[in-house]
């Protein structure tokens, strides 16, 4: 009976962590324009140097993506995200240099997916973090004894560099703006772990920023591995968390939940939390 009880206290507590999180993502944004002027005002406050950076054209005349500078994807939660042109002709783009030719393809419910949802306000790919992978998921960086690579914008193969154009927020610039390298590596959703770095560093060193994330906008960032004794090379792109999500963020997870414990028989479960919490925090839970 106290497995069972163990279970549902790890449950509740777990949704209360969701909870914290979908309600942080709640902004009142209303059309593409107010979406682009609180994001462009997060950055000139907040990242010196860039202002007015998002328009409502890109660099190459395409227009932005009204629906997702509001609402974004489910792959973002709703909130929004910039993205400007097609996502046709980004896909086809994004594969010329590339050995799998694949523009499109049907997702787990059927849905196809693109590549890329379009390009950012650079000119830049805006990878579809939802685009079914190349490979087996169980065909990662682990598995394939892979390596990161360290300063991806300034690696030289023709398929990294059809991904990478411009390079506004790497961290040798963003430490001259804002004092810091790692300035969005906390809203680094799943990010690459130290272990498989090809060549020391910290997680901002791997990751290009696509797109910067803003207080209620999301960013978007990619890495590559190499693996086969450096033969072979895949890309992986990495979700950037809004800062309003970051200030509430916190993960958990329970290790291994006893199975053979009696009635009246103390039981210890122990539960793994990471956050980036710099100050006390109050929650609903203990």
């Amino acid at each position: 009976m106290k497995k069972y009880i163990i279970k549902i206290l790890i449950i509740s507590l777990l949704i209360q962590v969701i909870n914290i999180t979908v309600s942080a993502s709640s902004t009142n944004i209303k059309t593409a324009k107010e979406s682009l002027d609180i994001a462009n005002k997060f950055l000139e406050e907040n990242v010196l140097g860039f202002y007015g950076y998002y328009g409502e054209t890109n660099i190459n005349g395409d227009k932005i993506n009204e629906v997702l500078a509001v609402k974004g994807t489910p792959a973002f939660i709703d909130m929004p995200i910039f993205v400007y042109g097609s996502e046709e002709k980004a896909s086809i783009d994004a594969v010329k240099e590339a050995a799998i030719k694949v523009i499109k393809r049907p997702d787990k419910e059927g849905k196809s997916q693109y590549r890329c949802l379009g390009y950012t306000v650079n000119g830049d790919l805006f990878a579809n973090p939802v685009f079914p992978p190349d490979y087996p998921p169980t065909q990662n960086v682990k598995t394939l004894n892979g390596k990161w690579v360290k300063y991806p914008w300034e690696h030289k193969h023709p398929y990294i560099q059809q991904w990478i154009n411009r390079v506004d927020f790497k961290p040798d610039r963003l430490f001259r703006l804002t004092g810091r390298y790692d300035y969005f590596a906390a809203n680094i959703v799943d990010g690459p772990e130290p272990q498989y770095f090809s060549d020391g560093g910290s997680i901002e060193d791997y990751v290009h920023i696509i797109q910067p994330p803003t207080m209620h906008s999301w960013g978007l960032g990619i890495g590559f591995y190499f693996h086969n004794n450096g033969k072979n090379l895949r890309y992986k792109t990495f979700l950037l968390m809004p800062f309003e999500m970051l200030k509430k963020d916190i993960s958990v997870q329970a290790e291994s939940i006893p199975v053979g414990a009696g009635a009246e028989r103390k039981v210890l479960v122990g539960i793994n939390i990471k956050s980036t919490f710099t100050e006390d925090e109050t929650t609903d839970y203990e």
